[in-house]
C-alpha cells in the first residue's frame, strides 16, 4: 500500500502533539478525519505507530523509528514552499531569451537591462547572432527574429505575434552629394547604381531590401559583403558603397552618417516578430518580461 505525504504530516503533527485531538488542533481538522488518516497510515506500514496512554500516545518502535523519515519529509516540503515563494516573487528563476544582432544591440538591451534592475535574482541568458535553420527553438522561452515562421515550424506549446515594425533606411557618408544636395529620398534604380556595402546572408535587413529590390523588378548588386553591423558603419564611413539600416538603430547610436528614405513616397519599412510561449505556459519570468515590453520606460 502506498503512504501518503498527508497521513506522514498528521502521524507527525500528533506525535510531537502528544495526543490525536491536540494534533487535529495544530492541523485544524477533525479528530474522526486525523484518526482516519491515522488507520490508513498504520495500515499501510502494516503495523501499529502509537499506543494509547491516558489522553495521550506513546509511540511504539516502528513510530519511533518512521518519526525521522516524517520529520525529513517536512523538511523538504518547507525548502519546496520557499522555493515556491521565491519564484512567486521572481527572486530566482530564469530566462533563456534567442534574438538576432540587430534586434539585440538596438532593441532588446535597455529591456533586459530594466528587467535586469527590476528582478537580479532571475538569471538571463542571452544567445545573439544567425537564428539558422538548425536552431532549436524549444531550447528558448523567447525568440526575437526578423523573419516570420510558419505555424508547422513552431513547437505545438508556441506562437509567433508581430512585435514592432521599423523603417529601413539608406546611410551613406555625409559628403554624398545626395546629402549636400539636401535630398530625402532616393530611388531603387539610384541606389543599385552606386557600390552597396551588404550585412552578411543571414541578415534580416538583407534579405528585406533584397526582396523590395525584387519587387521592383530589378537586380540587386553585390559590391561588398560585411559581417556585423559595426563593419558595415566602418565601411559606408570609408566611402566603400551605401548600406541599409533601421531607423530606431540609427536613433540609439551616433553614427558619423546620414541617411535617406527608400521607395519613395511610401518607404521600406520591416516587421519584427516575437516567438513565444501560450499563456498557459509561460513562466513567470516570461510574464514579467513581457508585461516590461508593453511599458513605457
Amino acid at each position: 500500500m502506498r503512504i501518503h505525504a498527508e497521513e506522514l504530516l498528521t502521524f507527525l503533527a500528533v506525535a510531537e502533539a502528544g495526543g490525536v485531538g491536540a494534533g487535529a488542533q495544530i492541523l485544524r481538522r477533525s479528530q474522526p478525519a486525523v484518526s482516519e488518516r491515522l488507520r490508513a497510515l498504520q495500515a499501510a506500514v502494516g503495523e501499529p505507530l502509537y499506543q494509547r496512554a491516558g489522553r495521550g500516545i506513546r509511540l511504539t518502535a516502528a513510530g519511533e523509528s518512521l518519526l525521522p523519515y516524517a520529520r525529513r519529509l517536512r523538511e523538504g516540503l518547507g525548502e519546496v514552499e520557499n522555493w515556491s515563494a521565491r519564484r512567486h516573487a521572481l527572486q530566482e528563476g530564469s530566462l533563456r531569451i534567442a534574438a538576432s544582432n540587430t534586434v539585440a544591440n538596438y532593441f532588446l538591451m535597455e529591456h533586459l537591462a530594466r528587467f535586469r534592475g527590476r528582478y537580479p535574482g532571475v538569471q538571463l541568458q542571452l544567445r545573439t547572432g544567425p537564428l539558422t535553420d538548425n536552431l532549436p527553438l524549444s531550447a528558448w522561452d523567447l525568440l526575437f527574429t526578423e523573419e516570420q515562421i510558419e505555424r508547422s515550424g513552431l513547437p505545438p506549446h508556441m506562437e509567433l505575434k508581430a512585435w514592432r515594425e521599423d523603417e529601413l533606411v539608406a546611410i551613406l557618408p555625409q559628403d554624398h552629394p545626395w546629402v549636400r544636395a539636401g535630398r530625402g529620398w532616393v530611388r531603387w534604380e539610384e541606389v543599385l547604381a552606386e557600390p552597396i556595402v551588404w550585412r552578411e546572408p543571414h541578415s534580416g535587413i538583407r534579405r528585406r531590401v533584397e526582396a523590395a529590390i525584387v519587387r521592383a523588378g530589378l537586380r540587386a548588386r553585390y559590391s561588398v559583403e560585411v559581417t556585423g553591423v559595426e563593419a558595415l558603419r566602418d565601411a559606408v564611413a570609408a566611402g566603400l558603397g551605401i548600406g541599409f539600416a533601421s531607423v530606431e538603430a540609427l536613433d540609439k547610436v551616433r553614427w558619423p552618417l546620414a541617411s535617406l528614405r527608400l521607395d519613395p513616397p511610401h518607404g521600406l519599412f520591416w516587421t519584427l516578430y516575437l516567438m513565444r510561449p501560450q499563456a498557459d505556459f509561460q513562466s513567470r519570468a516570461v510574464r514579467a518580461f513581457l508585461d516590461l515590453l508593453a511599458t513605457p520606460d
